[in-house]
Parts: C-alpha cells; sequence; structure tokens
C-alpha cells in the first residue's frame, strides 16, 4: 500500500513537470513571437495607431523585459503581462495599468524601491517612468485602477509572491512618467479587466 502510494505521488509530480514544463515552453515561444512582431513593426516608416503599436515593459532592476498583452484573460496571462481595459495607453496622460503572474513575469516586482525606472516602447516612442509608490491592497480595492490627472504606470501582481495557493492580496506598484523619446531601436507590446482587480496566481 505504501509503496503504491509512493509510486503514484512519483507519477503524479512527474505529470505536473511535464505540464508547468510546457506551459512555461509556450509562453516563451508566444513572447518570441511578439518580439518579432515588435521589431517588424518598428523598421516600418508609417504611423501606426495605439492599438496596433506593439509594447514592450522593461525593467532594468529586475531583468524584466515582456511583450504586454492587450487583454487580461486567464489565457492571455500565461502568455504575458496585460493591460487592463479602459485605462490609459501606456505613454498617454492618466493612469496606465499593467497586471502580471507573480510567478512569472512578475515575480521580483516586490523588490522595487522608489526611485527605480521602468521603460515602456510603443511604437516608436519610448516611455521612462520611476516608481514612485509600492502598496498592498485587497483584490476588491480598485481604486489603484481610477483614472488619475498625471501620466502613471501602474504594476499589478498577486501578493505574497509565495503563497500556496490563490494569494489574499495584491501588489501595487506606481511609477510616475518622467521622460518620452523618439525611439529609433528596437521597441515592444500592450494590453485590458472587470469588477476586480486581475488574479495573477
Amino acid at each position: 500500500m505504501r509503496r503504491q502510494a509512493s509510486v503514484f505521488l512519483i507519477s503524479t509530480g512527474v505529470s505536473l513537470m511535464l505540464l508547468t514544463g510546457g506551459a512555461y515552453r509556450w509562453m516563451h515561444r508566444e513572447q518570441e513571437r511578439l518580439m518579432a512582431r515588435q521589431r517588424s513593426l518598428v523598421t516600418e516608416t508609417s504611423a501606426t495607431s495605439a492599438g496596433q503599436d506593439v509594447t514592450v515593459l522593461s525593467i532594468p532592476k529586475i531583468k524584466l523585459e515582456a511583450a504586454v498583452l492587450e487583454s487580461t484573460t486567464k489565457k492571455s496571462l500565461l502568455l504575458a503581462p496585460g493591460h487592463v481595459e479602459k485605462t490609459a495607453w501606456p505613454g498617454d496622460a492618466g493612469n496606465s495599468v499593467i497586471a502580471g503572474h507573480r510567478d512569472t513575469f512578475f515575480r521580483r516586482l516586490n523588490e522595487l524601491q522608489n526611485g527605480d525606472e521602468i521603460l515602456v516602447t510603443r511604437g516608436h516612442r519610448r516611455f521612462h517612468y520611476f516608481v514612485s509608490s509600492k502598496t498592498i491592497v485587497s483584490p476588491s480595492d480598485l481604486s489603484v485602477t481610477l483614472p488619475a490627472a498625471d501620466a502613471r504606470l501602474t504594476l499589478i501582481t498577486c501578493y505574497p509572491t509565495y503563497y500556496i495557493g490563490p494569494a489574499p492580496k495584491r501588489l501595487i506598484v506606481v511609477a510616475t512618467l518622467q521622460q518620452a523619446i523618439p525611439e529609433h531601436a528596437p521597441q515592444r507590446l500592450f494590453a485590458k479587466t472587470s469588477s476586480s482587480l486581475p488574479a495573477t496566481p
């Protein structure tokens, strides 16, 4: 009996590892595809509309560079951080909100401190943000997604980072736009939400 239980646990663990590995490969392939699309858009001289631009989020301190999708569905958040629907486009005036999983793209988001730089590239422009606050809120606190008078970027992920099961809180990192410059080198991607903050396991 004990042997059967041991075999079951081992086989279950192996299956979970294979499933997880497959999900990560799928995520990396999609990110590579989105980055390639961004590079091709950058070579085009004609301007694109906001919805056609590819947006890329870069955070040097935590070595993050990821294409952002215009969606916050469960499937899309497995592939990329997602731009929350009806919030400002990155680089525009207002509150641009991006959500991401705590066990993939936003795993190290809690390491950010005031003054850390966040870069967002959209179309042919690069926007420089600097972290201005970091807070913990409940999933029902939608105040962090409300419009703002300034140009800010709000990053959301579940918290605590290493919590087992659905995390009870949300980590909120807010950064303020400091500079926008033309971008003539590789750039990046972008994405959209509901009645509560995105659940990002």
